[in-house]
């Protein structure tokens, strides 16, 4: 099997977990490589929990960005599109675009607006234009999700990986977001036909800009 690359960008350390950590855990146990890029982090002690949990996720690269809070601006959207140009994934996971938490929402149209700039020749000497946008749900559900992956053979593991984030589980009582993401799993089990599963919404990515080196395809199966 060819080895491909994944860029998960979260809002937060813990958020790529919640959202993909049986995903990731998934292609990582295949040999792909999984860069994490998280656009935010309030303190020292959840970045001391997300390097654990990139250790147990097998991630071949993590970047915390100094960000105090989220905005969308130019800065931040230059940072994102060149740490797409430099890890050239294949698949980029981002936040949905309705997520409750605005920082998620923000996070969102900062990569849709990276991802245009990524594959410009004007911009880059090397661009790039990842074959795939996939959207993760973390704590808000996706109506109907185009894609149920089959983690079932790494759920277990990745609630191993939630459990790294203590400062954050702590937040709320009765291990809510343990619950929750164990019932998230088995109601996307449910609809995939598998014990656990993740659910993914699929955003087409622009292929024809005047500043794309790539504008046009083989065939219609990519």
């Amino acid at each position: 099997m060819e080895k491909k690359s994944i860029l998960i960008v979260a809002a937060h350390p813990d958020d790529e977990t919640f959202g993909c950590g049986g995903a990731i855990l998934l292609h990582t146990g295949e040999g792909h490589k999984c860069s994490i890029l998280a656009l935010t982090c309030s303190n020292d002690e959840r970045r001391e929990e997300f390097k654990k949990a990139m250790n147990l996720l097998r991630a071949n690269e993590l970047v915390v960005l100094n960000h105090k809070k989220i905005f969308f601006n130019h800065g931040l959207v230059d940072q994102v599109s060149d740490f797409i140009v430099k890890v050239k994934p294949d698949i980029v996971v981002t936040h949905i675009p309705w997520d409750y938490h605005r920082e998620h929402r923000l996070t969102y149209r900062v990569v849709k607006e990276a991802l245009e700039w990524s594959a410009h020749s004007t911009k880059y000497r090397d661009p790039w234009n990842p074959t795939r946008l996939l959207l993760m749900e973390v704590n808000t559900l996706i109506p109907s999700p185009q894609i149920i992956l089959d983690v079932s053979n790494v759920f277990e593991k990745k609630m191993e990986v939630i459990y790294c984030y203590s400062s954050q589980l702590k937040k709320f009582p009765d291990d809510y977001y343990v619950k929750f993401s164990r019932v998230k799993a088995e109601l996307r089990g449910v609809q995939g036909g598998c014990k656990y599963g993740e659910a993914f919404y699929e955003e087409t990515l622009t292929k024809n800009s005047p500043f794309f080196s790539v504008k046009s395809s083989k065939n219609l199966f990519n």
